[in-house]
């Protein structure tokens, strides 16, 4: 059977559309039309049923799909083995968490452009949360996220994980001592946005009868949240690795407090089908650019 053509299959069955397909595989839809074709002519049935409002697999089409995406993979992994790095090519939309672009992410893309000139990668900055719907939607080919993702249509492998600290400027007046509930509770803090995990359990440990309204400001933006701490602005709860040359060079200090936070732990999450070996392969090379900060997966 055509290679390009049984792949196109794949992604029309996956994705639901010719035109979601054509998008995803960078071709017309007149394209991806022909090609369908040509593979229902080959085996001489009908794998689509576009009579009705939705267009869906007849059952020689249902029959079909398993053994094309393996067909499909089968393939990718003798290109993956055999060929060298100039025999994969192609764009790979890459999902990541802002936090991991300030540490290993540029080591990444280093390595991909070193390696495999003809990989592109077209990188996609945004809150977990989303990066889980993006994923699920097929919008993106791979993710590294707050995870795992509790999809059966995804593959989830442990990455890295990040501990995270409290840190404050040196123009910020705080209580001498450990600071307590209370005292953080009276203080202006910065975090991640109000739907990450740090940001809900900071706010459900503060939310007490007893205690002040906490003032607690949720930014998408890491840089925003150490500038504002270094100002003196707010006390910032920040993974420790962003902020340890600051630490170190005094633009920030550490602050001991009653409320611990949990680390985040990250994982490289991708969806199983359609088989993607570029997905794969920058999976791969992640492992080896985060190094020393891989940790295990958390429940989502």
């Amino acid at each position: 059977m055509n290679l390009k053509n049984t792949e196109t299959f794949v992604w029309a069955a996956t994705l639901g559309s010719f035109t979601a397909a054509a998008e995803r595989l960078g071709a017309t839809q007149p394209a991806i039309s022909a090609r369908i074709a040509g593979l229902e002519e080959e085996l001489g049935v009908k794998l689509f049923d576009r009579t009705g409002r939705k267009m869906q697999l007849t059952h020689a089409g249902l029959v079909l799909l398993p053994r094309a995406e393996r067909y499909v993979a089968l393939a990718a992994e003798i290109k993956a083995s055999v060929g060298d790095g100039n025999a994969l090519a192609g764009p790979v939309r890459l999902g990541t968490s802002e936090t991991l672009v300030h540490d290993w992410i540029p080591e990444l893309i280093r390595q991909v452009h070193a390696g495999y000139p003809g990989v592109s990668l077209e990188l996609y900055v945004d809150l977990s949360v989303n990066l889980r719907e993006q994923l699920v939607a097929r919008e993106l080919d791979i993710a590294f996220l707050l995870g795992p993702v509790s999809e059966p249509s995804m593959m989830n492998k442990a990455l890295c994980a990040y501990e995270m600290v409290w840190v404050a400027g040196p123009a910020m007046t705080l209580p001498p001592g450990r600071l307590t509930l209370e005292a953080m509770a009276q203080l202006p803090i910065v975090t991640f946005l109000r739907q990450t995990r740090p940001h809900l359990q900071i706010r459900q440990a503060l939310s007490h009868p007893d205690l002040p309204t906490p003032r607690i400001s949720g930014s998408s933006s890491v840089a925003t949240m150490v500038r504002m701490a270094e100002d003196g602005v707010s006390l910032a709860a920040v993974p420790l690795e962003i902020v340890r040359t600051q630490i170190e060079d005094g633009r920030l200090r550490l602050v001991d407090t009653d409320l611990p936070l949990a680390s985040l732990a990250f994982t490289t999450t991708w969806p199983v089908s359609p088989p993607n070996p570029l997905a794969r392969l920058i999976g791969r090379l992640a492992e080896n650019a985060a190094g020393a900060r891989r940790g295990p997966a958390v429940a989502a």
